[in-house]
């Protein structure tokens, strides 16, 4: 499971997630599963520059069928290749989704829930 987390300010909740991994570190705390779990922490205005319209109809696409390659993707979402692939890139460098390979063709996929802490 991914979990997207917004906050006001990244740096205090770095500030927070630096004090609990001393801690670990230490002794002094095990750890918890659940802070232990891929969470990606970001502003409203980070959320807002990722989430775009377009990814989130990529996305969801993706996600309703993942035999589909990227051309065919673009394709059947009106855009550019070269503007969907880098929307694949950057979702998959924040492991929203996934690659692989079949036939010499790329194919995105997401395997994983993806949860926004914030309004759960």
């Amino acid at each position: 499971m991914v979990k997207i987390e917004i906050v006001d300010d990244v740096m205090e909740r770095k500030k927070e997630t630096d004090k609990y991994a001393d801690n670990v570190i230490a002794g002094k705390v095990t750890i918890d599963k659940e802070k232990a779990k891929h969470t990606i922490v970001m502003t409203p205005e980070n959320f807002a520059q990722l989430f775009s319209p377009q990814k989130l109809r990529l996305m969801l696409r993706i996600k309703k069928n993942n035999t589909v390659n990227i051309y065919q993707l673009a394709k059947e979402l009106g855009r550019q290749y070269e503007a969907v692939h880098r929307d694949i890139k950057e979702l998959e460098s924040y492991k929203l989704i996934k690659v692989k390979t079949k036939d010499n063709k790329k194919i995105p996929y997401i395997d994983e829930n993806i949860t926004l802490a914030a309004l759960a």
